[in-house]
């Protein structure tokens, strides 16, 4: 939705307040657009009818996750799934919700039904991996994102994050290294980089892992990182190390 069309919608709404059909438009056009704050203005007048639909809750369940306010955009996402249990998207965002709330076990109860209804949507193979990435379950996220990735081939999160997953299955309980998986994660970071050039966080693990083989590519791959990160304020603290990761490289290459 262009902003032409929201700005008719807006008119709308505001000539008749009550015309529920085009303050619900207007909502699910400003959550498309992230603009957050507007839709939440726009969505709150709608929550106070009786029978408020699914798409009513969906949405504002939406808003509140993105505003921060996770207990509210819970409420709103089962509200959404007890009026249309088939809902997917209220079902992944209620699945992304209660990870973010740290319940992976409910998470992935969640993600779980929503691959199995919608078993080409990248984003849900995607956002499943990242919870077992978290529950230390590499090899079944690692074959998560490699179902995202079959559904959308340009994916650099994808990719780095199942860099991710073989880069900690690189390191054995004994602290040896597992070169196999090294070089797994050493392609996935490459790949995120070439299709996000500039990819601060996959330069940075790509970095990490080169110095855990002590190569010599470690060094390159820390200056890319420091040029890449060099005005962007969040990275300082990591740029930091960056410089002196290299200076530790450099030396145990003397």
């Amino acid at each position: 939705m262009d902003d032409t069309e929201l700005a008719r919608l807006h008119q709308a709404v505001q000539a008749d307040p009550g015309d529920t059909a085009a303050r619900l438009a207007l909502l699910d056009g400003l959550v498309v657009a992230r603009r957050w704050h507007e839709a939440e203005q726009v969505g709150s007048p709608l929550l106070q009818a009786e029978d408020a639909p699914a798409a009513v809750h969906t949405c504002m369940g939406i808003v509140y996750g993105k505003q921060g306010r996770l207990d509210e955009a819970v409420q709103q996402c089962r509200q959404a799934l007890a009026l249309a249990p088939d809902d997917v998207l209220a079902l992944f965002n209620l699945g992304t919700l209660l990870a973010r709330q740290d319940d992976p076990k409910a998470a992935l109860e969640c993600l779980d039904t929503v691959v199995d209804h919608a078993p080409d949507w990248a984003e849900a193979h995607y956002t499943r991996g990242t919870v077992l990435l978290r529950q230390e379950r590499y090899q079944e996220a690692i074959r998560a994102f490699d179902r995202a990735l079959e559904c959308r081939t340009t994916y650099p999160e994808a990719h780095f994050n199942r860099g991710n997953a073989h880069a900690l299955r690189g390191l054995e309980a004994d602290g040896s290294l597992n070169y196999y998986e090294l070089d797994c994660a050493i392609n996935a970071y490459k790949t995120a980089i070439q299709q996000r050039p500039g990819y601060t966080a996959a330069l940075y693990n790509l970095g990490m892992v080169y110095q855990r083989m002590g190569s010599a590519e470690g060094v390159r791959v820390w200056n890319q990182y420091i040029e890449a990160a060099q005005d962007l304020p969040d990275e300082e603290i990591w740029r930091l190390r960056a410089q002196e990761y290299t200076r530790d490289l450099q030396d145990r290459l003397r």
